[in-house]
């Protein structure tokens, strides 16, 4: 079992398009599917706060 933690960079491919989303750090024993969906909302989360701050709405 791994003693320390560790970082995975987090690509997100939609179509022909890649992107660097992230990365998570992991605790040792730390499940990934919860991290992941943490992830995911604070992306969520983050676009929305740009789409509201968008003046022209063309985010």
């Amino acid at each position: 079992m791994i003693s320390a933690r560790f970082t995975l960079p987090v690509r997100l491919t939609v179509g022909d398009h890649t992107t660097e989303v992230g990365e998570l750090e992991l605790e040792p024993g730390q499940r990934i599917t919860p991290a992941l969906a943490a992830l995911f909302r604070e992306a969520a989360d983050a676009l929305d706060r740009a789409e509201e701050a968008s003046t022209d709405g063309t985010s």
